[in-house]
């Protein structure tokens, strides 16, 4: 009984192997939704409809195969060259499916694409004038305790609208859909949508990619020479102490950069307090990616010489 009941499981494993085997290599049907980023677009023309911003690809595949595509979910995004695509004159339509889409980048598996939705992407012929025009990020972020952030880095920085001249009469440039970021600790990299002004005015893009830096701050202690300034006629002056300590702080990457030639310490006579010898100091000139935390002493005292 014992050598019948491991023949039996024996049997049982190999007709196992064999379904599994048989059933991964039948072919299988599926539809991926892959993000799409499309390039060189047609200069002559305005869509007539917003780009997607995904893809909907109904493929065919063995179920082997569409196993490990499914294990490299979320997809990278799959390019589209309008200068591959075949175009109607007449209609001003372009086939996206006629471009030779090959998905092994997103996918990393070649797949055969049954069909492809949305497929047709309808142009019409451009009227009007072009203008280029900065893009305006709105961005709100504060940084977290410690932390400092860097000046949004929009790419692109300009973009092409197209419109009759009395619509962009007026606009000086497009701006973002707000971003919201708060306690920011890392960098941030993602794309903001693009508002269109007016139904007459036409953009050459959807979308930009924006990128904040999150940088440590650290603190540093610097010694810088205090100048007089408006001293009263016929005197010179004598400090004491002719040198205060700065303590700043600033990002990792600019705190090296930064000297005492980038402060200049003054202290103003024309502010002189009747029977006081004492005069508070001042910062003139900071560079920007420092914060100031402390000056010692904040107040230096002062002898007038007459000269001759």
């Amino acid at each position: 009984m014992r050598g019948k009941l491991s023949a039996f499981l024996i049997c049982l494993a190999i007709s196992g192997f064999l379904w599994l085997s048989h059933t991964l290599n039948r072919p299988y049907y599926y539809s991926l939704n892959i993000p799409v980023k499309f390039v060189n677009l047609p200069a002559n023309k305005t869509l007539l409809s917003e780009l997607p911003g995904q893809l909907r690809f109904d493929i065919k595949t063995s179920g082997l195969k569409l196993f490990f595509v499914l294990l490299n979910r979320p997809f990278d995004p799959v390019t589209v060259d309008f200068n591959s695509l075949k175009g109607d004159n007449k209609s001003q339509a372009y086939a996206i499916s006629s471009g030779n889409i090959n998905l092994i980048s997103s996918t990393k598996f070649k797949v055969s694409i049954e069909k492809v939705s949305p497929d047709t992407l309808f142009f019409a012929a451009k009227k009007g004038m072009n203008k280029n025009v900065p893009i305006r990020p709105i961005i709100f972020a504060n940084a977290d305790k410690g932390f400092i952030l860097s000046k949004p880095v929009v790419n692109p920085a300009y973009i092409t609208i197209n419109g009759d001249s009395a619509s962009l009469r007026n606009i000086d440039s497009i701006s973002t859909v707000p971003l919201y970021l708060n306690q920011l600790s890392i960098n941030y990299a993602g794309k903001l949508n693009l508002v269109r002004p007016s139904e007459n005015v036409h953009l050459n893009l959807n979308e930009v990619s924006v990128n904040i830096s999150a940088d440590k701050l650290l603190e540093k202690e610097i010694e810088v020479e205090v100048i007089a300034v408006n001293c009263p006629a016929n005197f010179t002056s004598k400090l004491f102490p002719s040198k205060v300590k700065l303590k700043y702080s600033s990002a990792k990457n600019d705190l090296n950069d930064i000297t005492d030639r980038n402060f200049k310490a003054v202290v103003n006579f024309s502010k002189q307090k009747k029977d006081k010898n004492k005069l508070p100091v001042e910062l003139t000139i900071l560079p920007t990616q420092a914060h100031v935390l402390s000056i010692e002493p904040q107040e230096v005292e002062f002898l007038l010489f007459k000269t001759k």
